[in-house]
């Protein structure tokens, strides 16, 4: 930040995220070792936008919730055993309930904070409407475990140096070089301003081969 003479306030981007666990009422057989998507439930409306993703418990979902939640670590093997029938979902919401801020302070260090803004209330909203589907469907038992691990826990940043026609110190050009500085490429989350994507994992490794073979040339 002080490379870029960032002095004030800046808004970080990310999309606020509910993890839920249900238990379904089937066995679902899984044979994969990483944590994808199998299901996405979305809503794009102005007011009211969020994402919804399902995803079949696994043994790399039991082994980061027992790294978070240490107090889960004894009931590991028990976990293990009945995680074919848990069903692990995400709830993000749009980046307008983004609460995340970075400032440079007087000893030239960045420090990220939030400003108290609850988004919880929202996230009890569109849960009871998930929960309701599933228990409609007799997908699952009426049980569930909610985990809300506070603003900035989604990992999913972007849009701090856009790409953008201004010539400012905070955006890039269509190459991804930081304007002024032709030797650096910003090829981060940092380069989209995302307005519905909720997961940009795609977008930016798509941008980051792009813009690979157009520095080879």
């Amino acid at each position: 930040m002080d490379f870029l003479k960032i002095k004030k306030e800046v808004k970080i981007k990310e999309h606020p995220r509910l993890i839920s666990m249900f238990f379904s009422k089937y066995k679902i057989e899984n044979y994969l070792d990483f944590m994808p998507s199998q299901m996405q439930v979305r809503d794009d409306s102005k007011d009211k936008s969020f994402l919804v993703d399902f995803r079949p418990g696994n043994k790399s979902i039991i082994n980061t919730a027992t790294k978070i939640y240490k107090y889960l670590l004894p009931f590991k093997f028990l976990l293990n055993l009945f995680r074919n029938y848990m069903i692990f979902s995400n709830i993000l919401l749009d980046s307008k309930y983004s609460n995340i801020f970075m400032k440079l302070q007087n000893n030239s260090n960045a420090t990220i904070y939030s400003k108290g803004k609850e988004s919880y209330s929202i996230f009890k909203n569109v849960h009871k409407k998930i929960f309701k589907l599933l228990c409609s469907e007799k997908l699952i038992y009426p049980i569930y475990k909610n985990s809300y691990s506070d603003h900035g826990s989604a990992y999913h940043y972007f849009g701090t140096i856009p790409i953008s026609r201004r010539k400012s110190r905070m955006s890039v050009n269509d190459l991804c070089q930081l304007n002024n500085f032709k030797n650096i490429y910003i090829i981060d989350g940092s380069v989209f301003d995302f307005k519905i994507n909720k997961y940009p994992l795609g977008a930016i490794m798509a941008n980051a081969r792009r813009v690979a073979k157009e520095i080879k040339r």
